[in-house]
């Protein structure tokens, strides 16, 4: 009886199941509730890491073997703060590993800056390009950031953290903790470059920034150009030279700089407050009352070595393109001045277009200090071009002549009040009346390496007018023509080329720079910048006599101490001036 019982009830508790089933089916809940699941463990807290503990110093202070200075600074900034706040001093290393032996990763370690370890590279992800960033990963205590500034504020952040936290000596932070904050903030309203990280961002003045991308192709800077356009940047001018390609962008804050160097398969960004934009084809004057020219002025006595330089273009409306000026001396002034006012349309009204310092050295920009003195109230300037190096990398590379930048800056803002100041930057077409100016090489393409030669500052650039084109080098070094000729090749073709440093050194044992830059250019006309007694003493210099045995040389102006002028465009040998013919 009692087995029937049981299969009548579990008949019954089998319908009661099918028809809760169908129920169901019919009538779904709107939300199903979730399966219970068990009440997690309470996460174990994240332990302190242990700084410093009766007066001994656990974790060593590690950067990358090989890292910039600005790193081994901040280092050393961070110990003394340690020892200030706890009495004891960290022990400061690098990341370099003895041949033969590995790295242990579970050191506790604090790592400031690039260092080759992972945790260096994982705290900068999604970290815009102006912030930095403090934090626990493991047993490592990480102090990073893209730019020398951010590093320099994660320090100063971190050190606020330690004063907060040391008891009694003993200095105890938290193993989650996380600090971040903006260091520089136009290099936040850049967008990130996909897929690659920066192989450097360098202050190169104060406010302005170079980020270089390593392994990049055309495609790549194509790409990037228009994220660059996508976050609020408007391209403003761009300019193709062989492979390279360069382009301005500018915001409401900032102008950005972009250029694709092919030879270095780089992408070079350089960020900047918005200031004088390049003056664009749109504004180029075709034509004017006067016949253009071109002036070669003498800035030496026939004895000496003196070199210097000193250049002017006179354009078809009367107004003036100058190039350095000379010595800082009152003769080399008046000189310029002198000329201007003679072969002006109205004497009364000078007018310098746009008044160009290759580099900031004495015999080249003196003469300007010398004519702020003399004659500023006399003429009328309507811009200033240059690109100088600052402090910090003059500095770095041990330049004690560096105080000119300054200097110069400064005259012209005295003396030339409102006159805009234009930065070259590589890539540049201006456009001024009927002339043309090209910046082929600045310092900006040389950097981030240590400058220690102030002529790798010196510009090269072009001047086309007359139907004819101008080769300028001003002082450039072996390596600033090495990078140009790499950059350009037979581009780099002229109707003029102006021998470098006046024929002197160069800065290098090897002189292929200069001598691939003058193969390159063909000019039938070579521009010598120095006294004659000068040139005879250079040119047997292997680079010179290079430049002087060119098939395609065919006439050598020596300044000399003379004015030489000409009508453009010129025929070589046509002048009837005392030059030097093949």
């Amino acid at each position: 009886m009692k087995r029937y019982l049981a299969l009548l009830i579990a008949l019954l508790w089998a319908v009661l199941m099918l028809s809760a089933c169908n129920d169901s089916a019919a009538n779904p809940p709107e939300t199903q509730p979730p399966a219970e699941t068990s009440v997690p463990e309470t996460a174990a807290p994240v332990a302190d890491l242990v700084i410093v503990e009766n007066g001994t110093a656990n974790f060593p202070l590690i950067r990358a073997d090989k890292g910039p200075k600005s790193e081994a600074d901040a280092v050393s900034q961070l110990a003394k703060a340690i020892e200030i706040a706890t009495g004891a001093y960290p022990e400061l290393s690098t990341d370099w590993i003895k041949p033969g032996e590995a790295y242990i990763p579970h050191t506790y370690e604090i790592l400031v800056g690039r260092t080759a370890y992972p945790q260096s590279a994982q705290v900068l992800e999604n970290i815009p390009y102006g912030d930095y960033v403090v934090a626990a990963v493991g047993n490592k205590l990480v102090v990073n950031a893209w730019s020398p500034e951010g590093i320099q504020a994660a320090v100063a952040a971190l050190t606020e953290t330690i004063n907060a936290s040391v008891e009694n000596g003993r200095l105890a932070l938290p193993g989650d903790l996380y600090l971040t904050g903006t260091a520089v903030e136009s290099l936040n309203a850049l967008p990130s470059y996909p897929n690659a990280d920066p192989s450097t961002i360098f202050c190169l003045d104060k406010v302005d920034y170079l980020l270089v991308f390593p392994d990049a192709t055309v495609d790549t800077y194509a790409a990037y150009c228009k994220t660059l356009s996508k976050a609020g940047f408007t391209l403003y001018t761009e300019n193709d030279i062989t492979d390279n390609r360069f382009a301005t962008y500018i915001t409401e804050d900032n102008t950005l700089t972009a250029g694709y160097y092919a030879y270095s398969n780089e992408i070079r960004l350089i960020v900047e407050p918005r200031g004088l934009l390049p003056t664009l084809q749109s504004d180029k004057v075709a034509t004017g009352p006067m016949t253009p020219s071109f002036v070669f002025f003498g800035l030496g006595e026939e004895e000496d070595y003196r070199g210097g330089q000193s250049m002017l273009w006179q354009l078809s409306d009367g107004s003036y393109i100058v190039v350095d000026g000379g010595y800082n001396i009152a003769d080399n002034a008046r000189q310029l001045y002198t000329h201007m006012r003679d072969n002006a349309p109205d004497p009364n009204n000078i007018t310098v277009a746009a008044w160009i310092l290759t580099h900031p050295h004495g015999d080249h920009h003196g003469a300007f200090l010398q004519f702020c003195k003399l004659y500023a109230n006399r003429i009328k300037v309507e811009m200033f071009m240059g690109n100088f190096p600052g402090k910090d990398v003059r500095e770095a590379g041990g330049l004690s002549d560096g105080m000119s930048s300054t200097k110069i800056i400064s005259y012209m803002t005295e003396n030339f009040p409102g006159v805009p100041f234009l930065k070259n930057r590589v890539g540049q077409e201006l456009y001024i009346r009927d002339a043309k100016i090209e910046i082929l090489y600045t310092l900006d393409s040389y950097l981030p390496r240590t400058l220690t030669y102030l002529n790798t500052s010196s510009m090269i650039f072009t001047v086309e007018i007359g139907g004819q084109r101008f080769l300028i080098t001003g002082d450039a070094s072996q390596d600033g023509c090495l990078i140009t000729h790499s950059m350009y090749g037979d581009y780099l073709k002229s109707d003029y080329v102006q021998i470098a440093h006046h024929g002197a050194g160069v800065g290098s044992s090897t002189i292929k720079g200069l001598t691939s830059l003058y193969s390159a250019a063909e000019a039938p006309v070579v521009l010598w910048p120095s006294s004659m007694h000068a040139y005879n003493a250079y040119r047997g210099n292997a680079h010179n006599a290079h430049a002087l045995r060119l098939e395609s040389t065919k006439e050598i102006i020596v300044a000399g101490d003379r004015v030489f002028r000409v009508s453009l465009p010129y025929t070589p040998g046509t002048s009837q001036q005392e030059t030097i013919l093949k």
